[in-house]
């Protein structure tokens, strides 16, 4: 499940890295613009905006796959396996109906947006529906990839606990050190 869900999630990722890299030239641009011309673009704080609540949710599905979400699991270590692998299913599993909701809650901020044809109180104007659609494009793809991945850790639950751990528990020590080791080699490449 994972390395099928971490494909669609990395590319999504390296695209946001992509768009918030435009941005920032964007934001320079309209610092300068401001210095030496008196002349603003009108609008690239309201598309930083957007851009951090779009591409935070498209960003949360690559953290779950990558095991880069924040885990509290200090005593997680000195538990019995069964007793881990009930803990790491139900981060999951509560992961997972905490996704759903804010997916749930963000179509009827969208429903509303469109109903009354809201717009950016902003010099753009923007119809609030279009940055509202793609977040709730991410925050729902969050949901789906929260909730596959909770369902087969709870079917490993009842299958195979030591793969459970082994797979959505939290990174060991040595797993964190190969992960930034990689990331390290890469950039020397």
């Amino acid at each position: 499940m994972i390395r099928f869900l971490a494909g669609p999630a990395r590319a999504l990722a390296i695209i946001g890295g992509w768009w918030l890299l435009a941005l920032s030239f964007a934001t320079v641009g309209e610092i300068l613009a401001r210095r030496f011309w008196g002349r603003s673009f009108q609008g690239i704080d309201e598309l930083g905006g957007y851009t951090t609540a779009v591409f935070s949710a498209l960003a949360f599905s690559w953290a779950l796959v990558s095991k880069s979400h924040t885990r509290v699991d200090f005593l997680l270590g000195y538990m019995p396996g069964v007793l881990r692998a009930v803990f790491n299913a139900l981060a999951y599993a509560t992961l997972a109906a905490l996704a759903v909701f804010g997916a749930w809650r963000g179509w009827h901020v969208l429903e509303e947006s469109i109903e009354f044809q809201a717009t950016a109180n902003s010099p753009l104007g923007t119809p609030l529906w279009i940055p509202q659609s793609l977040w709730l494009t991410g925050m729902a793809a969050f949901a789906a990839c929260a909730v596959v991945l909770a369902a087969h850790a709870l079917v490993l639950l009842v299958t195979n606990r030591t793969r459970l751990n082994r797979l959505y528990g939290p990174m060991t020590l040595d797993e964190e050190i190969e992960v930034e080791a990689g990331a390290i080699l890469a950039r020397k490449q």
